[in-house]
C-alpha cells in the first residue's frame, strides 16, 4: 500500500513538472551539466519487500543527455529484491524561475536479479532539484519491462560534482 502511495504521487509529480514546462520563448538556460551520486530511498517491484535502499548517480555525456545508472534494493540486501538499472535521459530546461527544478526522461536496460534474473528495456522519468551547489534532491519513476513488468520509484539526495 505504501509503495503504490509512493509510486502514484511519484508519477503524478513528473507528470505534473512536464505538463509545466516552459514553451521556447520563457524557457530557463540553467546548466543540466552537472553530475551527482547520492542514496536514498527506493519503493515498489522489490521482492518480497516493496521498501528498500536505493543509489542513484547522473554523469553528463553531452547537451542535456546524461546516463543515470543506479540499483534499488530491499533491507534484506537478498538477490530476490535487487533492480539494476542503465537509463539514458534528456535533461529538458529548468521548469522554475530560479532554474533549480530540472525535469528528465529516457530509457534504457534494466536487470531485475534473483531466481528469474531477467534483463530488459525500461522507461524513467523524474526530477532534480538544485537544493544548493553541492546537493541535489531527486526523485524518479522507473517502469522495468522485464517478464513482468514492474514499477518502482526513487527519492533521495545526491552529492553534485
Amino acid at each position: 500500500m505504501k509503495a503504490r502511495l509512493f509510486t502514484s504521487i511519484s508519477l503524478g509529480l513528473a507528470a505534473a513538472a512536464i505538463a509545466v514546462m516552459p514553451t521556447a520563448a520563457n524557457a530557463q538556460t540553467a546548466a543540466t551539466d552537472y553530475n551527482y551520486i547520492g542514496a536514498g530511498v527506493g519503493a515498489g517491484g522489490l521482492g518480497g519487500s516493496n521498501i528498500g535502499l536505493s543509489v542513484n548517480s547522473k554523469l553528463s555525456v553531452a547537451d542535456q543527455v546524461s546516463v543515470r545508472p543506479g540499483v534499488i534494493t530491499n533491507f534484506d540486501f537478498d538477490s530476490e529484491g535487487t533492480i539494476i538499472s542503465v537509463p539514458v535521459t534528456y535533461d529538458l530546461g529548468a521548469i522554475t524561475d530560479d532554474g533549480r527544478l530540472l525535469p528528465y526522461v529516457g530509457g534504457g536496460v534494466s536487470v531485475v536479479t534473483g531466481g528469474n534474473t531477467s534483463v530488459g528495456p525500461m522507461a524513467t522519468a523524474g526530477v532534480d532539484y538544485l537544493l544548493t551547489d553541492n546537493f541535489v534532491l531527486n526523485g524518479g519513476v522507473n517502469v522495468s519491462f522485464t517478464g513482468n513488468t514492474r514499477v518502482n520509484g526513487t527519492l533521495g539526495v545526491g552529492y553534485t560534482f
